[in-house]
């Protein structure tokens, strides 16, 4: 294997700075998800365990703009005889490329501009090439941050490349070992996740893999039954899922599933693979017989096809993440649980390990045409042929006996978290994780060096934006211990309170925030704000919301100002809301804070705004947001009333009107 630096220049924009604001865990973690009643009782186990959604301690990245600018990538390059791989290490190890040199022709779905969008755990996300996620429901929280990276140089002089991280919601370290050797035409990824705690924990895996669509992609897996995805009836709540046998599942009425593009709606399904089957693999095939493969040991079992439909909506997510008429793609995954809304488990300083290879199908056209278990049986000889079981076997037992091996030289460095918790234990008498690989300490330069300082006997200076979070319940009686010196700052006992509240000790934090609000913390009134939101009391939200906006004056954080107009709109305060926006200085009026307007501007009959805001090409769009679309539902609905010279009523709003489809972003 060939290693070599590069650069990956294309269109596009990186996330800006990171929104200062704590976004707090959602306060039921284990779901009470539906079903249809066709789940078998291995079904039941974990579906719904662990998948609430929560971020801290790290930040959103909610700053981005849409843009055609060059921006230039760092990219490692892995190359033989047979293959090139692309990964980007400063965006979540993403691999971006893979290059069949053999046929000539790419494998995954290269999107030809970086186009950064609302789809993440983080919020930015953009789309194409190959995803690692681990952690709980959703993309990673480093899908747009760096991971470390460095050479590994094995006892018989071969290399390979290794990047990881430590994770700090789960506290979970994860490794990606790729192997590319000589003569090799798949590549293979090892895998390795290694629980730094003394108990179980719930365990989220996903590859997600980005291939291109056509009318004729077609997607095949070992097993047959399907959990699929049940209709959707209302944005924001889970339909559940349900057990059925490819190719049809009920949803689609009598739409063969295993060609995505025939489906209209946006969807998902999960093949229900053996836990014992010894190399589970994926297929996504044209007509011609040509795709794309992997295969991988246990316990990947389970996979995935996920696509954003036919319908206009769909379609035009397509073309939102890429350029028109070139960003058609769907997404081949595999997992380690039943469907994305299960989580396995993972012991008490345990590891789980696999491995996945990658690499180009081939087949007659013949053999992927016609009845889908008969052409899924063809399939799965000519996945064998490519790459036997026997041989996906020695290949992970070649890079489990490497896993372990210490790396050379850091070519690039993720955050320090990692080395921050180690710092941590060793104060505390704890022992180490991961011993094979570096994790260095916060420098004066980090952004996580004052909490070094802390853990050396130093406390929190007082700053304009608060320090990095730390959230771990490890942590709590450090903060605790921090805020309670006769010395404390402000800042230390709103990190204390930050990290009480995220802990489900909200009744401890509230006091807390509402001293430091009292005392002028613009920061701590927000946080307040978020957790009356997040009880969905949204009258208490809009007032700490507004406070808070009153105390830091524009001057902090734009921030501020979005979450006060979206506690006034949420609380039905329309013309407060409106007069907010109104009142804004021009770098306060963000995209954000716009659309928040036009919801609170149609409700007041201001049309003209309202006109305005359909015009801009808005880069944060949320996946399954409505609010754009009810806005021009409504305000078509008031200029037919005004036409007709009566009072407009909310019965007059027609959702089945055409929606332009600039505005449309349904994916149901």
């Amino acid at each position: 294997m060939r290693l070599s630096a590069s650069q990956l220049t294309l269109p596009g924009a990186l996330p800006g700075p990171q929104d200062p604001q704590p976004f707090f865990r959602a306060p039921v973690q284990d779901l009470d998800l539906p079903h249809n009643g066709t789940f078998r009782p291995e079904d039941l186990e974990g579906y719904g365990v662990g998948c609430g959604a929560r971020t801290l301690p790290y930040r959103m990245q909610d700053r981005y703009a849409r843009s055609d600018k060059p921006v230039s990538l760092p990219a490692l390059v892995l190359e033989n005889e047979h293959l090139k791989a692309t990964v980007l290490p400063t965006l979540g190890g993403r691999m971006w490329s893979l290059f069949d040199k053999d046929e000539g022709r790419e494998l995954l779905f290269r999107n030809p501009v970086l186009r950064i969008a609302n789809l993440g755990i983080r919020n930015a996300w953009f789309s194409g090439g190959v995803e690692w996620n681990l952690g709980h429901t959703g993309h990673h929280v480093f899908t747009c941050s760096p991971l470390y990276c460095c050479k590994v140089k094995e006892p018989d002089g071969e290399e390979f490349l290794r990047m990881y991280q430590y994770e700090a919601i789960q506290r979970q370290v994860y490794q990606l070992d790729f192997h590319l050797a000589d003569g090799a035409k798949q590549l293979a990824v090892h895998v390795r996740i290694e629980n730094t705690l003394d108990a179980a924990f719930p365990l989220y895996w996903w590859t997600n893999t980005a291939v291109p669509l056509t009318g004729h992609t077609r997607v095949f897996s070992a097993s047959g039954q399907v959990l699929h995805q049940l209709q959707m009836t209302e944005y924001g709540k889970n339909p559940g899922f349900g057990r059925c046998e490819m190719p049809c599942p009920p949803t689609m009425h009598g739409a063969d599933a295993s060609y995505p593009w025939r489906i209209p709606f946006s969807t998902e399904y999960f093949f229900q693979n053996g836990r014992t089957e010894p190399a589970p693999w994926e297929v996504a095939a044209e007509a011609d017989g040509r795709g794309f493969f992997e295969r991988s040991t246990q316990p990947l079992y389970a996979r995935k096809m996920f696509c954003w439909g036919n319908l206009q909506g769909g379609r035009h997510w397509c073309d939102y993440l890429s350029r028109p008429g070139q960003g058609d793609y769907i997404e081949v995954q595999a997992g380690l649980a039943p469907t994305q809304l299960h989580t396995a488990s993972i012991g008490p300083k345990a590891v789980v390990s696999f491995t996945q290879v990658f690499g180009a199908f081939a087949a007659p056209a013949a053999e992927v045409a016609g009845e889908w278990h008969e052409a899924r049986d063809r399939a799965a000889l000519r996945v064998e042929e490519l790459l036997p079981e026997a041989q996906v076997a020695a290949i992970d037992a070649d890079c489990a006996a490497a896993a372990t091996l210490p790396g050379g030289p850091l070519l690039f460095a993720g955050d320090e978290r990692g080395g921050l918790e180690r710092m941590r234990r060793a104060a505390a008498g704890e022992g180490d994780f991961a011993p094979h690989l570096a994790f260095p300490a916060p420098g004066p330069e980090s952004a996580l060096w004052p909490w070094a300082e802390v853990l050396g006997g130093g406390m929190l200076p007082d700053t304009a934006l608060p320090a990095a979070y730390i959230t771990a319940p490890e942590w709590l009686g450090i903060l605790e211990r921090t805020a309670a010196r006769p010395d404390a700052t402000a800042e230390a006992r709103f990190q204390w309170a930050v990290a009480l509240a995220e802990n489900g000790r909200e009744a401890e934090a509230v006091p807390v925030l509402e001293s430091l609000a009292e005392g002028g913390s613009a920061f701590a009134a927000a946080a307040l704000g978020k957790l009356a939101a997040r009880r969905e009391d949204w009258a208490a939200a809009a007032d700490w919301f507004t406070a808070a906006h009153r105390l830091e004056g524009d001057k902090l954080d734009e921030s501020f100002a979005e979450l006060a107009l979206e506690g006034l709109v949420r609380a039905g305060r329309f013309a407060e809301g409106w007069a907010l926006w109104q009142a804004l200085p021009a770098c306060r009026q963000t995209q954000s804070a716009r659309l928040l307007a036009a919801e609170a501007a149609v409700k007041l009959g201001k049309l003209g705004f309202v006109d305005e805001c359909f015009k801009v090409d808005y880069a944060m769009i949320r996946e399954g947001a409505l609010g754009l679309a009810n806005v021009w539902f409504e305000a078509e609905a008031r200029k037919k009333a005004a036409a007709e010279n009566r009072p407009f009523t909310e019965a007059d709003i027609d959702r089945t009107l055409p929606l332009p489809r600039e505005l449309d972003y349904r994916m149901f």
